[in-house]
């Protein structure tokens, strides 16, 4: 059987174009591992976790092939596939993580399903996978709501060590295709994809409310070659956000590169995302063909000073959003605010102001020295084709007054209440209608230049 062998001809014209060559190659043999053969009972009161792991490691030894999941609802604790494996949640099958955090002794740093050091691995089929997340999402409010100064603190917040699980964890692999599935209510980030290589998710759902704390939908992390296509999203943070945590030896241009992001369907969240870890380094980015209805944020680059980078060759194009509350966001601030709002307001700097969860200082802030792998350094960012409705504003470009952004605006049209505020930036335009109802399309600040724009 082979899954993932070639994409859907859009998007390979799309991978053409941007030479990313990204997808997973992926090809098992014929043999197939029941887990039900293997003891699973699919009775959502007890583990199946031993049958699954037991199916894997026979089908593993055998050279491979497929571990079948049939109809049944099946609880289980970590379980580990490894090479040329193939998982296959059936329609009607429900796997459910348990919710013991015993069962999870390295917290952020493990999954539900996890793939270490593996090739050829894909995770399959009309299934669900659901992490059950309700109660982790509690257990953090409750640790939250333990520190003295989180509500008035946003750096407590912002640096407050969280252990919960991850849905999927990938490491140190290659080769892994998602196609099919659902993937719900994580105890906090979806699919995390670490340090790997050749990485397809096509045609997923993955989905949690829009107060889950912390749930990312998809985070490929220090990674290289990434397809993620004709999914549905909608979750309680960012869609996708691509991060490269330090520089890495083997990759001196960028710890992550040459990822597609095209033909998908996004709902609740806090937009398509780089950063705001980049200190590793960004580039070879394509966003295009993604449709946005009722997100918090559209098209984001999110860094700061002491954890920035360089971030190029990033491409949005024909992106469509409707009712977005700010469908553009580039800056090379990422502070979190304080919960109380009453303490955030007082923390405001003269001209600073607030967005979603986060502050940004006033327009004085003071040069700092630029320090290469940590001030965020953005170039080559290009966003040609946005179509925006609904907007309350039309989006931010703030970069640093020792290292401002340089970014390109083409073929854009948003109708938001307020228009595009530009700050230690160099926004080149051309045909972009800013329709704003404060009759202030581009509203540019100390170091904010705005070119061609009409």
């Amino acid at each position: 059987m082979r899954d993932g062998l070639m994409m859907a001809g859009a998007a390979a014209l799309l991978l053409a174009a941007t030479g990313a060559q990204a997808q997973s190659t992926n090809s098992f043999p014929a043999k197939v591992c029941d887990v039900r053969e293997y003891g699973a009972g699919g009775t959502r009161i007890w583990f199946d976790t031993e049958a699954f792991q037991k199916a894997i490691d026979a089908c593993a030894s055998a050279g491979g092939g497929t571990v079948r999941v049939t109809r049944g609802e099946y609880l289980i604790g970590p379980i580990w596939l490894k090479s040329n494996i193939r998982l296959e949640i059936q329609k009607g099958a429900e796997v459910l993580a348990g919710t013991d955090e015993a069962l999870y002794p390295h917290g952020e740093r493990s999954g539900v399903i996890n793939v270490d050091g593996a090739e050829n691995v894909a995770i399959v089929g009309e299934g669900l996978i659901d992490g059950q997340g309700q109660v982790w999402w509690e257990r953090i409010r409750a640790v939250w709501r333990s520190i003295p100064d989180f509500a008035t603190n946003g750096q407590a917040r912002q640096q407050q060590k969280d252990e919960r699980p991850r849905l999927v964890w990938v490491n140190k692999s290659k080769n892994v295709l998602f196609e099919g599935l659902r993937f719900e209510n994580s105890p906090s980030f979806h699919l995390v994809i670490n340090n790997s290589d050749y990485i397809t998710i096509d045609k997923v759902r993955i989905t949690a409310p829009a107060h889950a704390p912390n749930t990312d939908a998809i985070d490929p992390m220090n990674t290289r070659h990434v397809v993620i296509t004709n999914n549905v999203i909608s979750v309680g943070d960012d869609i996708v956000a691509i991060k490269s945590n330090g520089p890495d030896a083997r990759y001196p241009d960028a710890v992550s590169s040459d990822i597609l992001i095209a033909n998908n369907t996004i709902l609740e969240g806090r937009g398509i995302c780089i950063g705001s870890g980049a200190s590793g380094g960004v580039q070879r980015v394509r966003v295009e063909n993604n449709t946005f209805g009722g997100s918090m944020y559209g098209l984001r680059i999110k860094s700061m000073r002491g954890k920035g980078g360089t971030i190029k060759d990033v491409v949005f194009k024909n992106n469509t959003m409707k009712d977005v509350e700010t469908p553009l966001v580039f800056t090379s601030y990422y502070e979190y605010r304080p919960l109380d709002l009453a303490s955030a307001e007082k923390q405001l700097q003269p001209g600073g102001f607030i967005l979603g969860n986060q502050i940004w200082p006033g327009p004085t802030d003071p040069v700092q020295p630029f320090i290469h792998d940590k001030t965020p350094d953005m170039s080559g960012i290009v966003v040609d084709g946005v179509t925006a409705t609904g907007a309350d504003l039309a989006g931010i470009v703030t970069g640093l007054p020792e290292k401002p952004i340089g970014i390109t605006l083409k073929n854009i049209k948003i109708t938001a209440k307020k228009g595009l505020l530009v700050r230690n930036a160099e926004v080149l335009t051309q045909g972009v209608v800013i329709q704003s109802a404060d009759k202030t399309p581009f509203r540019p600040e100390a170091g904010g230049v705005v070119k061609g724009a009409k």
